[in-house]
């Protein structure tokens, strides 16, 4: 016989199923959100490109604004150091010529607002220069060394106040210093050279004031002089790129090759000029940092624009970070932008829009949920309910559902035709049994299997004068036989194998296991006796003439499956059990008994039944004896069977019979007749012991009595 189905492997059991609506709503849930992340990572490459693009327009302008700047100073500064070398080339003015030297420095430096020095150094350290402050003001610097007075080492400071048209004397300082011109980077680098040359200078007569200069030796006849020198501040740069307008947040710097930043002397430090990346307290100059850092950018190196976007680690904001080098020194100038002034208020949009997809997927899918609960959920449920009806054979419930799914509302009238076509067929077969079969999950295949079993068989004495009937009276008496006889055993656990003409076959143990099967076939026979004792008074008020009811039990191991050919087959029990049972019911007709069972069943079913022995007999087609019982009643409703003492006198004259006692064996079985009242099987016994004292058995007689007949 084949496994049952449901034993599935693990794998298959452990995973958990989702519900249809479940299921709806994940997938609306999931179409919004792959709908909007499609939708946002389209606009978000669009904007980030964009981004990207503004970035580097922005940064093409900035960059090409300091770079035309710084080259617009340094040419200036350039040509103002050629036009003061002619000069005193060209002898106009002789460089010792003091007050037109004067003139010409001061004439220079106000008509080149970017210029900070103008200067001339003597080979004996010696130092004249004008210098333009911050403020507008002019000082004249003149150093000298070896000058006659208390101070050998002079330096001599005028401050002028330039006004339209003129210039403001304002006063003079003297003081010592020790500054020589010739220990100058500008000064020993034109020395060297027989062009003009740009260096970096941090020492002035007035102090730390650190600049580039461009600077050149003159001579004068081959007579060398000394050095021209143009200077420029650093701080008028820094100032410049602070000035400078990039975004409403951006800025530019500019970096020189060891990693320092140019910084004007407001840009949190004490003094402008160059200053340590790192030390620089600014976010944005902290982005620079953050840029290099994570790209591993060498500025010395970089011949190209870089764009960079980076997270401000301080302010948690999105920069974009371009390098461009210049072409000076190997500075580059890098322009730092906020994210927030580049996307505006595409962030803030951004997460609006966030949620509205989160609001909207919660709405899409609940309605989703709810439309398919009650358009396809609910009404697939029912009929799935209606399949597992199906399924276990339970076909009264199966009605029809419209739905306003054509597909399910057809589905629905299939299932109500299915069932009412399988209501029809089950009549033409044991429906109970179905049932179990099928919630056992046993394939419909030949095969079986040897199994302990208890078997009942019911006949109906007396039909062939039922024959004699209206065939309706015989169908509808026939039918209600049958029904209730079929409730009886399905009520006690039973199954009911197969209807021959009015005899019933059923057996226990299988399917289903019932360890009590024989106590269980021992009740149904008893209500099966019972409930036909009531239908008989209707059978009699019909004038059918008398019917009575013979049932037969036995136990033991039978052939229990799928029995017959691959096209159809028998749920049924085969073997010596099920003979014996249909010869034990056939044997009441010889005893004038109701209910007869086999010694089998009577040890399994125990004390829970009543029982007396009837006779020691070998049925038809069997060799052996069996020890054959009367099954009388229940002991639990024992008291209902009235005095039982005569099953002593009968057992006793039993006894007497095996001995061969027949005289005193008929004088017990008298007293069992009369104590019960009429006792069929007694009066069988005396006329077969009364025989035997006529003809004795022969000597290796037992006890048993030929069943000649089934």
């Amino acid at each position: 016989m084949s496994e049952p189905s449901q034993n599935l492997p693990a794998s298959t059991r452990r995973f958990r199923r989702l519900g249809l609506g479940t299921a709806l709503m994940f997938l609306l849930a999931g179409i919004c959100i792959l709908m909007a992340a499609l939708v946002h990572g389209s606009w978000q490459r669009t904007s980030t490109k964009n981004a990207n693009d503004l970035v580097k327009e922005i940064n093409n302008r900035i960059a090409d604004t300091v770079a035309g700047n710084l080259q617009q100073i340094l040419t200036n500064a350039s040509a103002s150091q050629e036009a003061l070398r002619t000069i005193f080339f060209q002898d106009v003015i002789e460089i010792t010529n003091e007050a037109k030297r004067e003139f010409v420095f001061l004439s220079l430096l106000q008509s080149q607002p970017t210029i900070s020095w103008v200067a001339f150094g003597w080979p004996d350290g010696n130092f004249f220069g004008a210098r333009k402050d911050s403020d507008e003001g002019i000082r004249m610097v003149e150093v000298r060394h070896g000058a006659e007075g208390p101070e050998p080492d002079l330096l001599r400071v005028d401050s002028y106040q330039p006004e339209i048209g003129d210039i403001h004397f304002l006063d003079r300082a003297l003081s010592a210093t020790p500054f020589r011109s010739t220990e100058q980077d500008w000064y020993q680098a034109a020395d060297q050279s027989k062009m003009p040359v740009w260096t970096e200078y941090t020492d002035t007569p007035l102090g730390k004031q650190p600049g580039i200069a461009i600077s050149s030796k003159l001579t004068v006849y081959s007579h060398y002089l000394g050095v021209v020198m143009i200077g420029i501040d650093l701080d008028r740069l820094a100032r410049f790129l602070t000035a400078l307008k990039v975004t409403s947040h951006g800025r530019a710097f500019i970096l020189d090759s060891g990693n320092r930043v140019l910084t004007a002397s407001e840009v949190g430090t004490t003094a402008g000029g160059w200053h340590e990346l790192a030390a620089v307290k600014d976010p944005l100059a902290g982005a620079i940092q953050l840029a290099m850092s994570e790209h591993d950018i060498e500025l010395a190196r970089l011949t190209m624009p870089r764009n960079i976007a980076v997270m401000d680690g301080m302010s948690e904001v999105e920069q974009y970070v371009t390098f461009t080098p210049l072409p000076f020194r190997h500075w580059v100038v890098a322009t730092v932008i906020p994210a927030e002034d580049i996307l505006g208020e595409i962030p803030g949009a951004t997460r609006r829009l966030y949620m509205i997809v989160i609001a909207s997927v919660v709405v899409v899918s609940l309605f989703g949920a709810f439309v398919a609960h009650r358009l396809i959920s609910r009404p697939i449920a029912v009929i799935a309910g209606q399949m597992q009806q199906i399924e276990r054979f339970h076909l009264e419930g199966l009605t029809y559902h419209p739905s306003r799914l054509r597909e399910l509302d057809e589905l629905s009238e299939a299932l109500r035709r299915m069932g009412r076509g399988l209501s029809s067929f089950r009549k033409y077969m044991p429906a109970d049994l179905v049932e179990i079969l099928i919630r056992q999950g046993i394939e419909a295949k030949p095969g079986g299997q040897t199994q302990p079993l208890t078997v009942l068989f019911t006949d109906l004495a007396g039909f062939t004068g039922l024959s004699e009937a209206k065939p309706e009276q015989i169908v509808e008496i026939l039918g209600d036989h049958l029904d209730f006889m079929s409730r009886i055993v399905a009520a006690h656990a039973g199954t009911v194998d197969k209807f021959i003409g009015d005899s019933v076959m059923a057996f226990w143990n299988a399917p289903a296991s019932n360890p009590l099967h024989a106590l269980s076939a021992c009740q149904a026979a008893l209500a099966c006796r019972d409930a036909f004792r009531q239908s008989a008074q209707g059978m009699r008020a019909m004038d059918l003439g008398k019917i009575g009811l013979r049932i037969g039990v036995n136990s033991g191991s039978a052939l229990v499956g799928n029995i017959g050919s691959r096209d159809r087959l028998n749920y049924t029990a085969i073997g010596d059990v099920v003979n014996v049972a249909s010869r034990l019911e056939a044997l009441n007709k010889r005893y004038g008994t109701d209910i007869l069972i086999g010694e089998a069943t009577r040890i399994e079913a125990g004390d829970g039944v009543v029982v007396r022995r009837v006779d020691q007999v070998a049925v038809y087609g069997r060799r052996g004896g069996i020890q054959v019982y009367e099954l009388l009643g229940l002991t639990e409703t024992k008291d209902a069977l009235g005095d039982l003492s005569w099953i002593a006198q009968y057992d006793e004259g039993f006894e007497r019979y095996l001995r061969r006692d027949f005289d005193r064996a008929i004088e017990s079985f008298q007293e069992a007749d009369r104590r019960r009242g009429r006792d069929e099987p007694s009066r069988r016994m005396i006329l077969r012991c009364r025989r035997y004292i006529d003809q004795p058995p022969p000597v290796d007689w037992d006890g048993t009595d030929m069943a000649e007949s089934k």
